[in-house]
């Protein structure tokens, strides 16, 4: 399968992307990475990986091909995490990657202008349109993930959270916060995930049936 991570605009991606493999992997799925960025920053953090840090591939997979190429790199078995450039720049890719995405997390930040930015794009109506392409003919599941919450916020997460839910979007209970563990992430950065917020979401992610092994 294909977990696919999207958004309008750039909100750490990236960064959620090398946690969650990493995440999946400490909990004993296999895991493949997808670099579908142009920035090509998921695969040099895999490249400048410090010993016992991404024991896992990863494929450059920038194109607007990847719906034909990806699913050949993916070994049986694998879940395949996928970085995608943000949508606004990179339509083409995100429509390839959504062509045969199992699951969409889209990343927003907790702040009501990407919220906006998400409406402005429409990221529904973009993800919809991907729909007569896909092979079963349906939208892939898609989850809104809260991220650069600021630690002491309550309140704002709170709203945000509701004003995706009445937009009818299904949101994550776990949230990933603005924190130095996070943010400091980068080439040469070692990833431990066991007991991170990402060790939560792939908990709650098996609690609603999304990824099994």
């Amino acid at each position: 399968m294909f977990i696919a991570a999207i958004s309008p605009r750039s909100t750490g991606k990236t960064t959620i992307m090398a946690w969650l493999l990493h995440a999946l992997h400490e909990r004993g799925y296999q895991v493949t990475g997808f670099d579908a960025d142009e920035s090509e920053q998921l695969y040099r953090w895999w490249e400048a990986r410090p010993d016992g840090s991404y024991p896992f591939e990863v494929h450059k997979a920038a194109s607007s091909r990847f719906h034909a190429e990806a699913p050949a790199l993916l070994p049986a078995g694998h879940v395949g995490g996928v970085d995608c450039g943000h949508l606004e720049n990179h339509a083409g890719i995100g429509w390839s990657v959504l062509r045969v995405a199992d699951l969409a997390i889209v990343a927003c930040a907790a702040t009501n202008s990407d919220v906006e930015r998400m409406d402005e794009l429409p990221m529904d109506f973009f993800i919809n349109q991907v729909i007569p392409k896909r092979s079963d003919g349906r939208a892939p599941e898609t989850w809104v993930l809260l991220c650069r919450v600021q630690p002491s916020s309550v309140t704002a997460p709170r709203g945000i959270r509701k004003s995706l839910v009445d937009d009818g979007w299904n949101v994550f209970r776990t949230e990933i916060p603005a924190i130095q563990q996070y943010s400091s992430t980068g080439e040469g950065t070692p990833i431990r995930a066991a007991g991170s917020h990402f060790d939560a979401l792939v908990t709650e992610m098996e609690e609603r049936g999304l990824i099994s092994k």
